[in-house]
């Protein structure tokens, strides 16, 4: 003979007062109703029109109905939204430490939205790492990497795929300017036995005649910048400093505004053009 089922008196009575914590509800949430309605009837007293302190009182009335309600329940139930609570809290921990990465880059990519540090075109330089902005999502931006200033404004051939919470942590700086404009800056080095005020006229002169054909251009291009980041930015005219290095040596700091497609060809021209007039001894301290 098979012994009948066996039922656990602990979890009879949970249920019990489960049912009964039902039935409470239930009857709370009907009487509170009941007398929210009958405070509503009262203070409007048939009245279609209400005046300024009747739509005061009934506010109020409603709203303390509803506070009534929504704690009195909360107490009924604190147990099991408690349980429920601290089981929630775990989950969440729990998922939040799991997904930690994802979660910072999609932090990331709505920084990115709401601060409107870049978008497609744009060049970027993020951690050392330099490139121009191909795409980006949720997750990642992928750029097509860059050469330094220094070493001219060409592609490597390389494409990064940058995560977007690196621009939670490292400062975003968009350098490219309307038009293809960039500042160029580079340096020549020569020895210091010739006439350096020469040398600079000579370098302020060369820089406006390789420019002249975009020199409109630059103008143009230089004013919008000036009115969207309302400050004066230096430019379109080039830069020319003078300074000694630390062996005695004269430096020439250049820093060329110009299309970013000449800016191989200007360095390159003025720096051979200076060596050659150099070499040609126009400069030389005697003349």
């Amino acid at each position: 003979m098979i012994p009948a089922p066996t039922m656990n008196p602990s979890a009879l009575l949970a249920d019990d007062q489960t049912l009964l914590r039902i039935g409470a509800s239930i009857l709370l949430t009907i009487l509170v109703l009941a007398a929210r309605h009958a405070t509503s009837r009262a203070i409007r007293r048939r009245a279609d029109i209400l005046d300024g302190q009747q739509r005061r009182q009934l506010f109020y009335a409603r709203s303390g109905f509803n506070l009534l309600l929504f704690f009195s329940l909360l107490m009924l139930w604190f147990g099991q939204v408690q349980d429920l609570l601290l089981s929630l809290t775990a989950v969440i921990v729990a998922v939040v430490l799991a997904t930690k990465e994802l979660i910072m880059c999609v932090s990331g990519f709505a920084l990115r939205t709401g601060a409107s540090s870049f978008s497609v075109g744009d060049w970027i330089e993020v951690n050392g790492m330099r490139g121009e902005v191909v795409e980006y999502d949720l997750l990642s931006t992928t750029v097509l990497e860059l050469n330094p200033p220094r070493l001219g404004h060409s592609y490597t051939g390389n494409k990064l795929v940058l995560p977007n919470s690196l621009f939670l942590t490292h400062p975003v700086r968009n350098e490219k300017l309307p038009g293809g404009y960039v500042f160029h800056p580079f340096e020549i080095v020569v020895e210091g036995q010739i006439d350096a005020r020469r040398a600079w006229r000579w370098l302020k002169d060369e820089c406006e005649r390789l420019g002249a054909d975009f020199a409109a251009e630059a103008q143009r291009y230089g004013r919008l910048i000036d009115k969207k980041l309302g400050v004066d930015v230096p430019g379109p005219e080039a830069s020319v400093r003078i300074r000694t290095t630390d062996q005695g040596k004269l430096a020439f700091d250049l820093t060329l505004f110009c299309p970013a497609r000449r800016a191989d060809e200007l360095e390159t021209a003025l720096t051979a053009g200076l060596l050659a007039e150099i070499g040609a001894g126009r400069f030389d301290r005697a003349a």
